[in-house]
């Protein structure tokens, strides 16, 4: 496991991510609406009469800071934090999480992604590798990418970021399918999880630490790019790789799933709840985009089902 120390030797601006990230699921977690919320659900009823409020108002200020990117720095203030919520959540570990040593190296190797990996939980280490005779992580599994897709924790981002970084080897007559799932994992778990608060800035730094590994790829621009036309007619554009030399913004990807969950949820194909609209994303394809839109907004008799939905995406592939 990496420790406080492996936090603090992170470049700033990773840092400033996981202090963010860790501060946005505590906030979830305490289910507070405010640095003030958290500080105050932190602190024991006798401990907050000890004090004024206007103390209590100033310490929160932590927060604020916290959730703003200033990264922590003192290892005691983090232990005191999840001793106060003496749970399983820990907001330690998620500072110290694979992912940012990940993401903070811009020169991976196949053994720096290997020193990540066997760091995440011992459930996605027995996912990827087999044992030697010692017990310990070796030779990887030949996976199949989709027992990952339908999770939503950062374990599994963890894996799906480091697939994309194991092979950068241009893919010239089939789509890369490691960046497509990855892509449409991260923006699945940006707008269902507390990853929503740095999903923008994320991505961009993912392509600012990474894009230069792609530079030289020639590929067709469909393996880059998908267009289609927009409910209005209006031409769209959705990214089909996670990391590129000139990846495309993610803000109105976002904006355009959010466009089909609450059609989905209008024409009643899931519930107006976040399992409905985990369900949804989950059922999404950049590649059946064309279909899902005529399907979900165009069509005379609207599917009543997701199966249904999913029948007429196929009959629609057969033309």
């Amino acid at each position: 496991m990496y420790t406080f120390e492996n936090y603090l030797g992170l470049s700033r601006d990773t840092r400033s991510l996981a202090t963010r990230y860790g501060c946005a699921c505590l906030k979830a977690y305490l289910d507070a609406p405010s640095a003030y919320g958290m500080k105050k659900k932190l602190f024991a009823e006798d401990e907050q009469r000890r004090h004024s409020s206007e103390w209590l108002n100033n310490s929160s200020r932590f927060f604020n800071k916290k959730e703003q990117g200033e990264p922590v720095i003192r290892e005691y203030v983090v232990d005191d934090i999840d001793r106060r919520l003496n749970a399983e959540f820990s907001f330690k570990t998620l500072l110290c999480h694979p992912l940012w040593q990940l993401i903070d190296n811009a020169q991976p190797s196949t053994q720096s992604i290997k020193e990540v990996l066997v760091n995440l939980p011992a459930s996605y280490v027995n996912l990827l590798y087999r044992e030697d005779a010692d017990g310990n992580p070796a030779g990887r599994k030949k996976i199949n990418g989709y027992k990952l897709i339908d999770r939503t924790d950062i374990h599994a981002l963890t894996c799906w970021i480091a697939f994309c970084l194991e092979s950068t080897e241009p893919k010239k007559t089939v789509l890369d399918t490691p960046q497509l799932l990855a892509l449409q994992y991260l923006l699945k778990i940006g707008l269902t999880t507390p990853f929503a608060s740095i999903i923008v800035e994320f991505y961009n730094y993912l392509n600012q630490q990474f894009g230069y590994l792609y530079a030289n790829q020639v590929m067709p621009s469909a393996h880059y790019a998908h267009v289609f036309h927009m409910p209005d007619g209006n031409l769209g554009y959705l990214p089909m790789r996670l990391i590129s030399a000139g990846p495309l913004g993610i803000e109105p990807v976002l904006s355009f799933y959010q466009e089909l969950c609450r059609r989905a949820t209008q024409l009643k194909l899931v519930p107006d709840t976040k399992e409905g609209q985990l369900c949804f994303y989950n059922f999404i394809r950049h590649t059946e985009i064309q279909k899902l839109i005529d399907s979900l907004f165009l069509a005379d008799n609207h599917p009543t089902s997701l199966k249904e939905l999913k029948r007429r995406i196929s009959i629609f592939g057969q033309h």
